[in-house]
C-alpha cells in the first residue's frame, strides 16, 4: 500500500494521492493539501495508476482546488488521471472544462 506523500520541485509542491483517496484518507490528504498552498504558490497532485477513490476524493480534489484559487495559486494534475476517479467524476456529472474560480 503507497502513502500519500508530498515533496517539493521548483518552488512548488508535488502531492501524491497513495494508492486510496478515500474517506479514510482525507484527513492526511487535506493535512498536505493545506500545507502545500501554504507553503508554495503552486501545488500539483500526481496520482498513482491503480487509485481507489470514493465520491470524498472527488470533493477532497475539488476542495483544494477551490482554496488554491481563491488564495491566487495554482493546483493542477501532474501526469494522467486515474479511471477509477475518472468513473466518479462521469458517474456525478462533475466535469469541468475550466478551472476552478
Amino acid at each position: 500500500m503507497s502513502l500519500i506523500s508530498s515533496s517539493r520541485e521548483s518552488g512548488g509542491t508535488v502531492i501524491t494521492s497513495g494508492d486510496r483517496l478515500t474517506i479514510e484518507c482525507a484527513a492526511d490528504f487535506m493535512r498536505l493539501m493545506r500545507e502545500g498552498l501554504a507553503s508554495a504558490s503552486h501545488v500539483a497532485l500526481a496520482f498513482e495508476a491503480d487509485l481507489a477513490s470514493d465520491l470524498t476524493g472527488l470533493q477532497l480534489i475539488c476542495s483544494a482546488c477551490k482554496t488554491a484559487a481563491s488564495g491566487g495559486k495554482s493546483f493542477t494534475f501532474s501526469g494522467p488521471r486515474p479511471h477509477a476517479l475518472l468513473d466518479i467524476i462521469d458517474a456525478c456529472g462533475a466535469q469541468r472544462h475550466t478551472a476552478c474560480k
